[in-house]
């Protein structure tokens, strides 16, 4: 915690020029973890940008780390349970979750690259050391000096190359399973930068990769089937699923609000192939 207030400290000297702000800051709370994780929560009074509150984080080793990040809070489950969300990379970002989880009750610490929520508690010591208007003065800094656009803004190029990798990785488990070497495409002129904020393309595109590695999995005879007539996968989006096979190029075309896909093209499969 020391540490970390060093740090906010620094970087509200730094900054000290521009952070004259339009919010009163409220005392917060602070939140550790078990591995030395840690998140701040500074809430804001008359706030003329609308923002709540501001979580600071440390010790996850992610992108949020360092960062004065501005939330807004949602309550749910008859305002048992708190959300603090902001925007990361285009959307909302659920960061920290407090309530009942799993039939218990817990705080959860969510930030990106972890596939899993961290379990923090709160820390009266820390808590009081806390000095919530070092956090606002960062959060002036790096509002001024774009960081936090940085972060917020959506990032196409990178947000393609993601899914894309997570496709990629579906294909070969396939391929590695069928003894294949099928190629696979994704249709990504036909995707909106709308659909790909909220849906995971690589999932839905992934859906006929994995009813045939599924067919593939304890059978010779599908393994010999799926080799001769499965030389490459194609997908798009439309209003509905639809899956064609035609000369060794499957055609998929997936729908966001269709399910059971994957059962959809393996049933498909079975009886085109």
């Amino acid at each position: 915690m020391k540490k970390m207030l060093a740090t906010v400290i620094v970087a509200s000297a730094l900054g000290c020029a521009t952070t004259r702000g339009s919010a009163t800051v409220e005392p917060g709370k602070v939140y550790n973890g078990a591995n030395g994780e840690s998140v701040a929560v500074v809430p804001l009074k008359d706030s003329t940008e609308g923002v709540q509150y501001l979580l600071y984080v440390q010790g996850t080793k992610s992108v949020f780390d360092g960062k004065a990040l501005p939330h807004e809070i949602k309550t749910w489950n008859n305002n048992l349970n708190e959300t603090y969300s902001t925007q990361y990379e285009g959307r909302n970002w659920s960061t920290l979750v407090d309530g009942e989880h799993r039939g218990r009750k817990s705080t959860e610490l969510y930030v990106p690259k972890r596939n899993n929520g961290i379990d923090v508690a709160y820390n009266e010591k820390a808590t009081q050391a806390l000095k919530g208007k070092d956090i606002y003065a960062l959060y002036r800094k790096q509002q001024k000096d774009g960081t936090l656009t940085k972060l917020s803004a959506f990032d196409r190029p990178a947000n393609v190359a993601a899914q894309d990798k997570e496709f990629t990785e579906a294909l070969a488990g396939l391929n590695q399973k069928c003894g294949t070497s099928v190629k696979a495409s994704i249709d990504w002129n036909g995707i909106t930068d709308e659909l790909l904020k909220k849906y995971s393309v690589a999932s839905f595109c992934s859906s006929p990769l994995s009813a045939l590695q599924s067919l593939c999995d304890g059978s010779p005879v599908s393994q010999k089937v799926i080799g001769a007539k499965v030389k490459q996968v194609s997908c798009q989006f439309g209003p509905e699923m639809k899956l064609e096979v035609q000369d060794g190029a499957v055609k998929w075309t997936t729908a966001t609000e269709a399910s059971n896909q994957e059962e959809f093209a393996k049933d498909y499969f079975e009886n085109n192939l």
